[in-house]
């Protein structure tokens, strides 16, 4: 049985609620918000990308098929200014190996938005350019492939249309049509939500109550033509929906937690302005009281995901350590073949060094020679002398 929110709690939530405009405190502007809650569900449950795929181009991809996130960031020089700048998509995919996606997430249909996805689409071609098998001329042949694009408009009008189209020309006469489909999350139901098995969408749906939205011409106050019962009932519509999603196995208790927890901040977004609507919003879904089941299991999928990261970075330092070890294992047998010229050197100097010696000696003996050969030399001049001083007989 769920704890009562008392008075205090339930304005100090509706306080916080209204100084952050419903927004997280990470994000400043509510298109940053819808962005984060489709890249949020994609990254923790990338297969419900599948339905979505299924339901824009009827191609249908079984469960486990590989998916891999792409780069969303290219850098581009604006022609204006000629500065590098960057533009970022909110989702491409890579899925089985061979099909690449692209989805972008947009509030309402604005007449640039073709050009924009164009560019995406350019750039995400370059980035994962094909060669043409077969082709061995001097000059190699590429194939761009540009992606499968889609926009979802999260809330839509009589103009939002069905296709975004761009006719493109090319330099020898040549013309293609660029099209590509949307997406229009407020022309389902929830029972299409549900028969389609599209929960991907389920965070965006409560925008389709601002329809409902009215302000006040004297007080600027805004409010909704929008019951409490309205409100709840659709509420737990869209719980029974998640509970029967998961019960078929096609969501995780973990992947529904993560998906209520994006439609709540989406509620809290949509009516944080009317007062009686957003009580009631907080009392359907703070979780004021945490069951000890449900406590056991977020511990249990955060101690998961620490003992993931710990792996990791254990990993990363048994590779650093392999690689420190080789690195050490060749400067030791660097320093083996130093030691090894230096003992030769070394052997090389103390044979220099005896044979200077010996020459040593033998400079000294010549020397002691020369000084005894000079003596005599001397003497004998010196009889030499006597004897030419003596008269002949």
């Amino acid at each position: 049985m769920a704890e009562k929110i008392t008075r205090n709690d339930l304005h100090k939530i509706l306080e916080e609620i209204k100084n952050s405009e419903a927004l997280p405190d990470n994000l400043s502007t509510e298109a940053q918000l819808w962005d984060e809650a489709l890249k949020k569900e994609v990254f923790v449950m990338p297969e419900q990308v599948f339905p979505l795929i299924q339901e824009l181009y009827g191609k249908h991809y079984d469960k486990g098929t590989p998916i891999e996130p792409l780069a969303t960031e290219f850098s581009v020089e604006r022609a204006d200014t000629r500065k590098i700048s960057s533009i970022r998509a909110d989702i491409t995919l890579l899925i089985a190996k061979k099909d690449i996606y692209h989805f972008e997430c947009q509030l309402e249909h604005d007449g640039t938005m073709v050009l924009r996805m164009f560019e995406y689409d350019v750039h995400v071609a370059l980035s994962y350019p094909a060669t043409i098998p077969g082709d061995e001329s001097r000059d190699s042949q590429y194939s761009l492939n540009f992606p499968h694009s889609a926009v979802l408009y999260l809330q839509d009008n009589q103009n939002t249309p069905d296709f975004l189209q761009c006719k493109i020309h090319f330099q020898d006469g040549g013309e293609y049509l660029y099209r590509i489909p949307t997406l229009k999350i407020q022309s389902y139901s929830l029972t299409d939500i549900e028969d389609k098995h599209l929960t991907l969408l389920t965070p965006f749906l409560p925008l389709r109550f601002r329809k409902k939205m009215v302000k006040d011409k004297d007080t600027g106050k805004i409010s909704f033509h929008l019951s409490k019962e309205e409100l709840t009932s659709f509420y737990q519509e869209l719980i029974l929906i998640l509970d029967r999603e998961t019960a078929a196995g096609r969501l995780t208790e973990h992947k529904r937690s993560t998906i209520l927890s994006l439609l709540r901040k989406s509620m809290y977004r949509v009516f944080y302005q009317d007062e009686e609507l957003i009580k009631e919003v907080v009392k359907m879904t703070e979780p004021i009281l945490e069951l000890e089941i449900e406590k056991y299991i977020h511990a249990s999928i955060e101690a998961e995901e620490r003992y993931q990261q710990a792996y990791q970075r254990f990993e990363n330092a048994n590779l650093a350590l392999e690689q420190t070890s080789l690195e050490l294992e060749q400067t030791n047998q660097e320093l083996e073949q130093t030691n090894q010229e230096l003992e030769q050197t070394n052997q090389e100097l103390e044979q220099a060094s005896l044979e200077l010696e010996q020459a040593s000696l033998e400079l000294s003996r010549y020397k002691e020679e020369s000084t005894q050969k000079d003596a005599l030399i001397l003497s004998l001049q010196k009889q030499l002398e006597e004897l030419k001083k003596k008269p002949s007989s």
